[in-house]
């Protein structure tokens, strides 16, 4: 199965369906919708061990859900990660379950799309539960690592105003690395504090962002260099010649990292967790935030991004507890405490 989608040539419905046919019409479907190759590549990916599983030639209306409930367990089971990976070597070990939930929610994607298209009458993944994993402990920067990281922008040189420009809009737009490497100058509002992020499938959304931000990517747009096309964002050096790439974004953030002398999480995507977790934190509304980060719903925000610790949780509920609050608690207590401290 290849990622250029193949024409599915004829006109398939039930038993004279065979899954391979089933997949390349789930990928036709998917390129004509105007999704984005890389999404189509995903789908080609993920599908794959499915396809292994059952036999390409299985008729799809013959997939009942014993046997993907038999292909989960499999891939719960499964010896040897990262096997089709496009840059990591296989090697021993249980697939994440991150990627097990991955390659289900394909599975269900495909099923879901033959039902919708009048191709499958019965639809064998609708009581396949979607696996939800463990979030564990929030994935983001901290603050004062997210300070320290900062810190190190504060010379005059070219790179340090374009890198600082950088890390506030990755901090305080909630953007995925993605979106920010592809904006263009046109993308950009500064007077309101908008811009026009391109990320996941291809899809535009607005990101918005604070006056201290507007501020540094001004400064960086003043001595952005030419000839590096309609890129906000640019590289630099004597090749730099387009957008700054999402990997040389991460490069710069370890670089910086260790010039700070940082040991936590500066990966791009813990910019984006620490942006939702101080949003909430905050006080601001669930249902706002996952607008703001461009989720198809509040249960993705949630599930992911809504994560604390304990004492998180607990300082959060001290602050809002009805009865904390009745018998003169929350934030006075806060206060009284913290005054105790500083004598």
């Amino acid at each position: 199965m290849q990622a250029d989608v193949v024409l599915v040539e004829g006109f398939f419905r039930g038993q004279d369906m065979q899954l391979r046919e089933a997949v390349e019409t789930l990928l036709l479907a998917t390129r004509a919708d105007g999704r984005s190759p890389k999404t189509v590549e995903d789908y080609v990916r993920k599908l794959r061990p499915l396809v292994e599983f059952l036999g390409e030639s299985t008729d799809v209306d013959a997939v009942t859900t014993t046997d993907l409930r038999r292909y989960v367990v499999r891939l719960q089971q499964q010896g040897i990660r990262w096997e089709d990976h496009p840059k990591l070597e296989a090697q021993t070990g249980r697939l994440s379950p991150y990627t097990v939930a991955g390659y289900v929610r394909a599975a269900k994607r495909l099923f879901n799309f033959l039902e919708a298209e009048g191709l499958l009458e019965s639809n064998p993944s609708r009581r396949i539960k979607q696996p939800v994993p463990n979030t564990g402990v929030p994935k983001a920067i901290t603050e004062e690592d997210f300070m320290a990281l900062l810190k190190t922008t504060e010379g005059n040189s070219i790179a340090d105003v374009r890198d600082r420009a950088v890390i506030l809009f990755l901090g305080d737009s909630g953007a995925r690395v993605g979106g920010i490497s592809g904006l263009r100058l046109e993308d950009v509002d500064l007077e309101r504090g908008v811009a026009w992020v391109t990320e996941k499938g291809e899809k535009t959304r607005a990101a918005a962002f604070c006056e201290v931000t507007a501020t540094a990517m001004a400064d960086w747009l003043t001595i952005r260099p030419t000839g590096c096309g309609h890129w906000v964002f640019t590289s630099l050096g004597p090749k730099a010649h387009g957008a700054f790439s999402t990997g040389a974004i991460a490069e710069m953030l370890k670089r910086r990292a260790k010039k700070a002398g940082i040991a936590g999480r500066v990966n791009p995507h813990a910019f984006r967790h620490a942006f939702a977790r101080e949003f909430l934190k905050s006080g601001g509304n669930l249902s706002a935030l996952s607008d703001l980060m461009g989720h198809a719903s509040v249960e993705v925000t949630k599930r992911f991004y809504a994560v604390f610790t304990l004492d998180e949780l607990k300082e959060q509920h001290r602050k809002h507890s009805p009865i904390n609050r009745l018998f003169g608690g929350g934030e006075k207590d806060a206060d009284a405490s913290r005054s105790g401290k500083d004598s």
